[in-house]
């Protein structure tokens, strides 16, 4: 018997030893992306790939004058709500609204679902139009200023019925617009008819909000000590969700959902033994919650918050350690387009992670590419790129493509990993469009539904905690010498982008490609000119182009007939069709007159009828060399090179055209049949 028990004392033991070390009971069970492990789940696993993880990248004092900036450029859409006007013109703004409102339905109409599950008519729409004006709108209206007592949404229309683009699938409604937390504020421009919404302007949006989810301020004081809050009375909500404590005594702050990015304040000033919601503070932090009156109007009250939640007096040090704290907070919560479902959206997550400390930021990503922020356009870079930048970038980084914002964790085995809200991939199991509508981590070698990997569609990486306005080097990777010029001349098309649309870096530049791109920075023009080159189709990719060249004198042919439309073009070949074409677009070919070219070692190597262009090039900063005192005017041209001189040319100022324009001949052209 004594036996039976020590043997069953030596299996208790060896159970709970092994349980102590077996990984944590919430990961069993747990589904993960393949790759992705339970301990890519903390954010000590993701600050130890970083030497610097700890460091402070902006003081509060640089978050600050960041956020100034931010709100000052154009384009972020964010505004320091502080300095709005007090009064608009109500009459015209109810027009703005009708015609907003009307585009935004005509958008809509067609494709989308009603609350009925059937496709909505156009009556269903002219509804929601109509609730859009305010019957009581006056020529002067004073700006009404409010916040935010629900976690709630920006929204479309002025309604609860829905926008759905599948009719079974009800978590995914176009109505909604941005998430706005606890306390945010408001301004508030107008009423719908039926009273139900306000049309409001938050820091980052505009949109309908249910006037039951707000309170009205009586004036702009009041509204700025809601949420204007000094630095040292800052309470800053980073975990997911975060609710206040339970309370018969004060049902209206009882049990209130603080969600990711909330702040409020923090009381510092309680009486000694004075109770909160009828007990004594112990163990909780005390913070004031806004209320709304049964009239709609305004109140602060006390409200206790356990100390367990995951809070902080003040924002949260801005650290790679700390970002990737608060990102991994939301893991496995549920995704929710506009904000719906008290969730946030790809964009809206970094967002409110960022607001976390202080950062006031854009609400998508086209709208943070206006931050002054580091950034790269990857948009035609080659894969090798990407994956080299991505090599250096730090934890923090948004990485975006068409539909889709990531935040960038880290480097591990060769793989590249980042924490999103997805709302599908393609399953790496079957193949199939997996809906995943989840907070997740997953490598950037997951494949989008069309097959292509979220590295290849990579097109956008920004550094939201690198703010280029504190004059500081932050060591971000360095792009390509050609970089700004690939994109712009693949953006403007004149430069046609290879099959997986990048430059085609290395390949050669033909001559027919190089009519091309001519033609296209002057418009495509249209002209009455025949042609007779034996190596030109009539019906050519390129023979507007090549017909348009050569009736501009800006490039001709060869005296056996030909065009040479496959020929590879040099760099002085290049640039004396550069150099024509500027003379008939108001660029000024003078500056180069007295440039001493000489000094380069192969000058003499330049063909007597490209040296005009060729000193015009170097004076205008059009070319600069190899780097090692040569031209290499001979050199067949590669397609970056080609970019950077288009680029280089499109930075060049116009010049007053003269009463009379000179002609070629009055110039000095000497025509070269290989040009």
């Amino acid at each position: 018997m004594k036996r039976q028990c020590k043997q069953l004392t030596s299996l208790l033991l060896t159970l709970v030893l092994a349980l102590s070390l077996a990984p944590a009971a919430s990961a069993q069970g747990v589904t993960y992306m393949p790759g992705v492990t339970n301990e890519m789940s903390g954010a000590d696993y993701w600050a130890a790939l970083y030497n610097n993880a700890h460091e402070v990248i902006l003081t509060p004092e640089e978050i600050e004058a960041f956020n100034a900036d931010t709100c000052l450029a154009s384009g972020t859409m964010v505004m320091d709500l502080r300095t709005a006007k007090e009064t608009f013109d109500g009459k015209a703004r109810n027009e703005m609204i009708r015609s907003s409102s009307t585009a935004d339905a005509e958008y809509y109409f067609g494709w989308t679902y009603g609350p009925d599950g059937k496709k909505a008519d156009w009556e269903y729409y002219e509804d929601m139009i109509r609730n859009c004006i305010d019957p009581r709108a006056k020529t002067v209206m004073p700006v009404r200023y409010a916040v935010a007592v629900e976690r709630t949404a920006l929204q479309v229309f002025p309604t609860e019925d829905p926008i759905w683009d599948d009719p079974n699938d009800p978590d995914f409604n176009y109505q909604y617009l941005s998430a706005v937390h606890v306390n945010d504020p408001m301004l508030i421009y107008t009423t719908s008819r039926d009273g139900k919404y306000y049309l409001a302007r938050s820091r980052d949006c505009s949109g309908w909000i249910p006037a039951k989810d707000v309170a009205l301020c009586k004036n702009k004081d009041e509204w700025l000590s809601a949420w204007d809050i000094p630095a040292d009375k800052v309470l800053v909500v980073y975990g997911n969700k975060e609710y206040t404590d339970a309370s018969n005594s004060a049902p209206d702050t009882a049990r209130r959902m603080l969600t990711q990015g909330t702040t409020l304040e923090l009381v510092t000033d309680l009486e000694p033994d004075q109770l909160v919601n009828n007990r004594y503070p112990y163990h909780n932090y005390v913070v004031y919650l806004p209320v709304r009156r049964d009239d709609g109007s305004y109140e602060k009250q006390m409200a206790l918050l356990p100390e367990t939640a995951k809070v902080s007096v003040g924002y949260l040090p801005l650290t790679m350690e700390n970002i990737a704290m608060v990102s991994l907070n939301n893991l496995g919560d549920a995704y929710g387009w506009g904000g719906m479902m008290d969730v946030e959206d790809c964009s809206g997550l970094i967002r409110t992670i960022y607001a976390c400390f202080g950062l006031d930021i854009g609400r998508n990503g086209n709208w943070q590419w206006n931050m002054s922020i580091e950034k790269i356009d990857a948009t035609y870079m080659s894969l090798d790129e990407k994956l080299r930048i991505l090599d250096e970038l730090p934890l923090g980084a948004a990485l975006c493509f068409p539909g889709h914002e990531m935040l960038y964790l880290g480097k591990v085995d060769g793989k590249h990993y980042v924490i999103s809200t997805v709302s599908s991939i393609m399953s790496p199991e079957t193949g199939n469009r997996l809906r995943t509508r989840d907070v997740m981590i997953n490598a950037l070698d997951v494949k989008r539904a069309n097959g292509q990997t979220w590295v290849q569609a990579l097109n956008k990486i920004m550094v939201p905690c690198y703010a280029t306005t504190t004059g500081r080097d932050y060591g971000f990777p360095d792009t390509a010498w050609y970089h700004e010029a690939r994109n712009y001349c693949l953006a403007n098309k004149l430069l046609t982008a290879e099959a997986d649309g990048t430059l085609g870096v290395g390949k050669i530049v033909s001559r027919s490609e190089l009519a091309n791109a001519l033609w296209v920075m002057a418009g495509k023009p249209v002209v009455n000119y025949a042609l007779s080159f034996t190596d030109v189709a009539e019906d050519g990719s390129y023979t507007e182009a090549i017909r348009w060249a050569v009736s501009e004198n800006v490039m001709s042919g060869y005296d056996s007939g030909r065009f040479g439309a496959e020929d590879m073009v040099t760099r002085q070949q290049m640039l004396t069709a550069l150099w024509r074409y500027a003379q008939k677009h108001n660029i000024d070919v003078s500056v180069g007159e007295n440039t001493n070219i000489l000094s380069y070692e192969d000058a003499f190597d330049i063909s007597e009828y490209a040296i005009p262009a060729m000193q015009w090039a170097c004076g205008a900063g059009i070319l600069s060399g190899t780097g090692n005192g040569y031209l290499h005017p001979e050199m067949e041209l590669p397609r970056e090179q080609l970019a950077v001189i288009l680029y280089r040319y499109s930075q060049l100022p116009e010049k007053e055209l003269p009463a009379e324009s000179a002609t070629l001949e009055d110039v000095g052209v000497v025509e070269e049949p290989t040009v």
